[in-house]
């Protein structure tokens, strides 16, 4: 990258009357190869960069352009940000953060690009094999993946801030077909290092064999308010609703059921929520935000007491508070920062996952659902698909499946008693499983 390039930018917005400046650089490298039948599908290397600048006039308008033409395209990224903040409406709280911080920092642990692509091959035909090793009821492997990305962040501003931070990450996944009679089910599995090696690839294919297989059979069990246990994935996916939900511009909006209950009780008092930045586990994590404030540890809700909302400077601004660095930057150089989680995380308990069923003599499993998304933000109602395994005097039954459980968030929350310590990120959002004491099942 032309780190200078940033420098320039922001100079050349000051020199045009502009308040306030912010540039972003942003380099990427993405391998990916897919595997099926034994033979390579896709196999692809893709590199990208540009910088995005975001200019602030003296009257806090704001305006933004990219651009991917490196010096060649850097007056017309000027002229054209510093163009569409003219056009733009005045706003108070157009801000940038108040930290004028300086960091360079490298949490890579490999670069993926020195690893031989003929072993990543291997590696997505080993997960194929394996897959169809696990189980004689394994018959097809819809597609077997290794990926790995190496990236790179510059951002720079006219308070001082200037922080570059370089990072890297691989993954591994198989979806596998599952076949007994004319019954057939599809299971899958994926995991994520920061070294090659450290990859777990038998474990995933072993798993996804596991759940193919268990998901044979299924049938609705009959309707009933019965204790639930829900596995990990699906806890990161109620988070991921309620992630949506703990969105300031959500709460600005009106489309919260969390607005205006700062400090109330919202949730059983053994779940806390977290979103922190640089959580050591985490899948995307980083030693600041998508503006440069640096990573911090949100208390979103602690011991079921609502805390705090998830904030950029924007909202952070229209709310009177400090932003929680919870500035996001999903489109890189491309796009402006938006509220978003980092790496928010239900803290886990210290139940093992099977001890969770324990005292349960009638109740449901639930590995998958369905619709999430579907979850009413404003009043916590939600009504999904779900199937999984009974539980019967304590333990694992027969499968389950065309079940719906259906509640409300804030009841969900409040009728956890019992966390598991399988705390597990997939994205943004990490979980452990839990145990819901009560919950309505509609089957049969």
């Amino acid at each position: 990258m032309n780190t200078e390039l940033v420098t320039r930018a922001i100079d050349g917005a000051l020199a045009k009357g502009a308040a306030d400046a912010e540039a972003l650089m942003t380099w990427g490298s993405e391998f990916e190869v897919d595997v099926a039948h034994g033979e390579v599908e896709t196999l692809a290397l893709a590199e990208s960069g540009g910088i995005g600048l975001r200019v602030f006039t003296q009257d806090r308008r704001l305006g933004f352009a990219y651009s991917t033409r490196g010096e060649q395209g850097l007056d017309a990224l000027i002229a054209a940000a510093w163009d569409n903040a003219c056009a733009n409406d005045p706003d108070p709280c157009n801000l940038l953060p108040d930290e004028a911080a300086e960091s360079d920092d490298d949490w890579s642990e490999q670069d993926f690009r020195g690893v031989p692509v003929a072993d990543k091959v291997a590696l997505a035909k080993t997960l194929e094999r394996n897959a169809l090793a696990a189980d004689s009821r394994m018959k097809s492997v819809k597609e077997a993946s290794y990926g790995d990305v190496d990236y790179e962040t510059l951002i720079a501003n006219s308070k001082g801030m200037r922080r570059r931070f370089r990072g890297s990450f691989c993954t591994c996944s198989v979806t596998g077909v599952a076949e007994s009679g004319d019954d057939q089910e599809m299971g899958g599995e994926f995991d994520f290092a920061r070294a090659f090696e450290s990859l777990r690839h038998e474990w995933v294919s072993n798993r996804c064999a596991s759940r193919a297989t268990r998901r044979l059979g299924g049938k609705p069990c009959a309707s009933k308010t019965a204790p639930v246990v829900l596995d990990n994935e699906t806890v990161t996916q109620f988070l991921r609703v309620l992630g949506n939900t703990l969105n300031a511009n959500s709460v600005l909006k009106g489309k919260s059921l969390f607005a205006e209950r700062l400090g109330e009780a919202v949730a059983a008092d053994r779940v806390s929520l977290y979103d922190q930045n640089d959580y050591p586990d985490g899948m995307y994590r980083l030693p600041f935000d998508g503006e440069g404030a640096s990573a911090r540890a949100t208390k979103l809700i602690e011991n079921g007491v609502l805390r705090s909302y998830m904030h950029n400077a924007y909202s952070a601004a229209r709310m009177d508070t400090e932003t929680t660095a919870n500035a996001g930057r999903g489109g890189g150089y491309r796009g402006t920062p938006e509220v978003s989680a980092s790496s928010c995380f239900m803290t886990p308990g210290d139940c093992a996952p099977e001890a969770l069923l324990e005292g349960i003599e009638n109740g449901l499993y639930v590995t998958d659902v369905m619709g999430v998304h579907t979850a009413d933000p404003i009043s916590g109602d939600f009504s999904f698909g779900a199937s999984g395994l009974l539980i019967e005097n304590g333990a694992l039954g027969g499968p389950v499946r065309g079940v719906t459980i259906a509640g409300n968030l804030t009841e969900l929350l409040r009728n956890i008693d019992a966390i598991g310590r399988d705390l597990r990120f997939l994205g943004a959002y990490g979980a452990p499983s839990v145990r819901v004491s009560s919950m309505a099942i509609s089957g049969t």
